[in-house]
């Protein structure tokens, strides 16, 4: 049966005014849009920034920008605790607001430490605004349509950092004056965000027992909860995924395939487009930890069948070799899919309700280490052999995601047990 595309069109914007309202209302949409567009213009540029129209040497534009990184991986913990005491509302906007004079300081840049300095302040800002917007979200939805909602939310992001790209593109093209267009342009996004969100009106939630009761709970508290540790581990594998698309797969293309090295782009722009038309599809079903073991399980299944496709492509041809790393891809966007709606019921579903900063912003340092550890630990597979690389990926990516399965299938059994969160097991 032939679709109508010009009606598969009217069908989803007859739905969008639902998908808002499900994802925060118009403000909080406009406002994370605002924060991915300014993203996705300035994360391209960062490094090209800093060597090449502040004249800092490449080796210690590196070294500052994973010494910033690593210094607000650890701090994360602390930014989870400010969205416990003053209000994912407030945290948001605070996080904002600093990551726009962050942003606006990178014209100012003349050394490495100024650059770890920067890009500490954006990384921790960034980490805030995360935990801030996820918690925020999570207080004004049920927990069985979480999963959902976050994949929303997450399909208007990714089309901000879509649109993000391409004005990243013109500012090259600009030239010097488009690195500063670029940060400007960024810190403007962090501000008008900041704005739509001070705008939000909030319910005020009355005092429950449970407040009371909960006080004690510290992050020492989450540092002790054995599971919600253990799944934050386990993702700093899942996110392998991530450095495989961002670090591995553009330079297996250009090194081991035949493949045109044009495909590296177009291979970003078709797993930026699946998730924005998919990832609510993927999700729906994914109501609480119940779901999350099988979820896992697909997830890892989908990035062995990608890094089968990707290593077959080094062995054919260049027409051959480009459809197999499009199929790679896609099975690799399904990986990233499945694991990220796995991931958002799990993060919650083993949180306490009353101190979601906290334990979100531990999990959240997960992701952050394998966002840091990963491009050399890719890099290093990548000099063993065209062998070698993609099973050990692949491997990383499973064990990460079988491990998660099993703590996840854990809880929901003891809860299925004792009859409580009905809605989360």
């Amino acid at each position: 049966m032939s679709v109508n595309p010009f009606l598969a069109v009217r069908t989803a914007a007859a739905g969008l005014p639902a998908l808002v309202r499900l994802a925060g209302g118009s403000r909080l949409v406009a406002a994370a849009m605002l924060d991915a567009v300014g993203t996705g213009l300035i994360l391209p540029l960062t490094v090209l920034l800093f060597v090449v129209h502040e004249r800092v040497p490449a080796h210690l534009v590196g070294l500052g920008i994973s010494i910033g990184g690593v210094i607000a991986l650890l701090l994360a913990p602390l930014g989870g605790h400010l969205v416990d005491r003053i209000g994912s509302k407030h945290a948001l906007i605070g996080a904002w607001l600093l990551g726009c004079a962050a942003v606006a300081c990178y014209v100012l840049v003349r050394s490495w430490l100024e650059i770890i300095g920067v890009i500490t302040a954006l990384s921790f800002a960034g980490n805030i605004s995360s935990t801030a917007r996820s918690t925020l979200l999570a207080s004004i939805v049920e927990s069985s349509q979480l999963s959902r909602v976050m994949a929303i939310a997450r399909s208007f992001r990714n089309a901000g950092y879509g649109v993000g790209g391409l004005l990243a593109t013109a500012a090259l093209v600009a030239g010097s004056s488009g690195f500063l267009l670029a940060v400007y342009g960024d810190a403007t996004s962090f501000l008008l965000a900041a704005l739509l969100v001070s705008g939000m009106t909030s319910r005020p939630t009355p005092p429950r027992a449970v407040d009371i009761v909960r006080d004690d709970v510290t992050l020492r508290t989450v540092l002790t909860d054995w599971r919600y540790i253990a799944v934050t581990g386990f993702d700093a594998l899942i996110s392998f995924h991530q450095v495989a698309l961002q670090v591995a797969l553009p330079l297996w293309v250009v090194l081991y395939t035949h493949a045109p090295r044009a495909l590296v782009g177009l291979l970003f722009t078709l797993n930026t487009v699946v998730v924005v038309i998919a990832q609510v599809r993927v999700s729906r079903d994914v109501r609480g930890l119940a779901q999350a073991p099988r979820t896992y399980v697909r997830g890892g299944l989908s990035m062995v069948a990608a890094s089968a496709a990707f290593l077959s492509a080094h062995y054919v041809g260049a027409r051959a070799a480009v459809v197999l790393l499009v199929i790679g891809a896609l099975f690799m966007t399904c990986a990233e899919m499945l694991c990220s709606a796995a991931d958002w019921v799990v993060s919650f579903g083993l949180a306490d309700d009353d101190h979601r900063g906290k334990y979100l912003a531990v999990y959240s340092m997960g992701n952050s280490l394998g966002d840091a550890v990963g491009p050399s630990v890719s890099t290093a597979l990548l000099s063993a052999g065209a062998v070698v690389v993609w099973p050990a990926i692949a491997a990383i990516v499973a064990v990460g995601s079988l491990a998660s399965a099993a703590v996840a299938h854990s809880a929901s059994r003891d809860r299925r047990v004792s009859g409580a969160d009905p809605a989360l097991s």
